[in-house]
């Protein structure tokens, strides 16, 4: 009786160690543009670091089939924009992407990559992307978040390894950001995480809301991968430069009028012009934009006081998610949106895009019921009067890098770029030697 147990149960383990192997032989071949990142703190390839992350990933992959149901495919993610449920012993994923993209008032492509305040659990990676993509066309930031949701009946904590690729022929910059820790190993990019009910994800109020903002989802606490210390967040998140790709909505001056047009080919079922400025802010709502529709529209209403403007702003942008998302995951979205979007003075276009129009698509090594993507671009433009500024403070010999961040603020270099175009040569001088600062730094 025990040896026929102990067979049955070599038979079962067997057994799952044959499918896992399938199934991660069609989990890579899946793969079929693989990423190749430059050194930095977040895809590392030291030996040591990449043989304990590449070992975490495995971990990750083991633990993941291990608690799969029986006939079920493991690494095989649900169809994209599928509504999450509340169906138990269920993993869930909530992708955002989203597309910033900066431009001057005459159009040229500017370095989208913004100064922020970074949490100290994020990793730094090398800045190697602005001179990467400096005479490149169509640049754009490209900003994911993974959120996680469960059953009741899950167990406390799961590991998988999050596998990303680009669906089209653009290059990635090294990753600039991340958390947890990224890995490169044979042309891909892995993402080894552990995804628990039982950590505290709650992050205190000096943290960006940036990133803080992300806990209304009140989805799972997310963790390096097996074998990885550190603490849990309420997202995983990860940045990178990239070419090729570029706002489907442009902000144009006739006379007087703001013109908004879709140059995109896709319709633009929603979208948002945002001004930001020291008096306010204002949101106004565009209606549907078909291909190559243009349309006059004004900047929204500003007789309220600035912190009543940003409250109304707050509530208009968490309902232009809502059309599309749960209201947890629109509130989640508006209160991580609203340093950027908001409270970044500056005029910007906002919308909601197809999800055939994402830049990053992701896999999994663990089955996943449910996987909703979310792409929003978002368009930041450069005002002239904005730029005329930018000119006039450059001139001051005495400006230092610091200053130079206090006054032009969270696209700080995009604006030195701008100016390094200048006519005048000791405008370009001077921010090319700002620009080689703050990148040094």
């Amino acid at each position: 009786m025990v040896l026929h147990a102990r067979n049955a149960w070599l038979r079962r383990e067997t057994a799952w160690a044959i499918l896992h192997a399938m199934q991660t032989a069609r989990w890579w071949a899946r793969i079929y543009f693989g990423i190749s990142l430059s050194l930095s703190a977040c895809s590392s390839t030291d030996p040591r670091r990449t043989s304990e992350a590449a070992g975490g990933a495995a971990d990750a992959a083991t633990a993941g089939a291990s608690s799969e149901v029986p006939g079920e495919s493991a690494g095989e993610a649900g169809t994209a924009g599928t509504p999450l449920t509340d169906n138990p012993g269920t993993l869930q994923v909530v992708q955002v992407e989203t597309l910033t993209t900066v431009q001057s008032s005459a159009g040229s492509f500017l370095t989208p990559t913004p100064e922020q305040a970074l949490p100290a659990y994020v990793e730094r990676g090398a800045d190697t992307s602005s001179a990467q993509f400096a005479e490149a066309q169509g640049r754009a930031k490209v900003d994911i978040a993974l959120l996680f949701r469960g059953g009741a009946s899950d167990p406390l904590e799961r590991a998988l390894a999050a596998q990303l690729s680009s669906p089209v022929a653009a290059p990635w910059s090294a990753i600039e950001h991340c958390f947890p820790h990224v890995v490169q190993a044979a042309a891909n990019v892995s993402w080894p995480l552990v995804v628990s009910r039982a950590a505290d994800a709650q992050l205190d109020s000096s943290v960006s809301a940036e990133w803080r903002g992300w806990q209304d989802f009140r989805g799972l606490g997310v963790r390096g991968g097996v074998g990885q210390a550190g603490p849990s967040a309420p997202v995983a998140t990860l940045d990178f430069e990239t070419v090729g790709l570029s706002s489907p909505l442009v902000l144009s001056v006739a006379g007087n009028d703001l013109v908004v047009t879709n140059r995109s080919t896709h319709a633009i079922a929603r979208a948002l012009l945002i001004y930001s400025h020291s008096g306010g802010v204002g949101v106004t709502a565009l209606a549907s934009l078909a291909p190559g529709e243009s349309r006059v529209t004004l900047l929204g209403p500003k007789e309220h006081p600035a912190d009543v403007l940003l409250e109304l702003a707050r509530a208009q942008l968490s309902d232009f998610f809502s059309t599309s998302v749960a209201p947890e995951l629109a509130s989640a979205m508006a209160a991580a949106k609203s340093i950027p979007f908001l409270e970044t003075q500056g005029l910007r276009l906002v919308a909601l895009l197809d999800d055939d129009q994402a830049p990053v698509a992701a896999s999994f090594s663990a089955a996943v019921s449910a996987q909703q993507r979310v792409v929003v671009s978002h368009s930041e433009i450069l005002k002239p009067e904005e730029e005329a500024r930018v000119l006039g403070a450059v001139k001051d010999a005495d400006i230092d890098a610091e200053q130079a961040l206090s006054s032009f603020g969270r696209f700080t270099r995009a604006k030195l770029e701008f100016a390094a175009q200048s006519a005048d040569s000791a405008v370009s001088a001077r921010a090319t030697a700002l620009l080689a600062e703050l990148r040094a730094r």
